[in-house]
């Protein structure tokens, strides 16, 4: 199961609410599951940002070059004479 995490920070007037969250955001660095704001009093809020990590079969995979000589599209055209990209036609 993917963990959870949570920051929380307190007593943000509202004018700067937008850049505490960008920080909190950027901070983190994962994906953000959850982001709370509620007004203490005032115009002071605070926000909490919860983030989940991706489970590993979720998580984007790096595509490494799945094909292999011989098998592209522009090597079979050329093998069969038909025109297609990076031929001389």
């Amino acid at each position: 199961m993917p963990k959870s995490k949570s920051v929380t920070e307190g007593g943000i007037p509202l004018y700067l609410l937008p850049r505490a969250i960008a920080r909190q955001i950027t901070r983190i660095g994962d994906p953000v599951y959850r982001l709370s704001v509620k007004r203490t009093h005032w115009h002071h809020y605070n926000i909490s940002v919860r983030t989940k990590s991706l489970p590993k079969e979720l998580a984007p995979a790096r595509v490494t070059g799945l094909e292999g000589p011989g098998d592209s599209v522009t090597e079979h055209r050329h093998s069969t004479g038909e025109p297609g990209l990076g031929c001389d036609a």
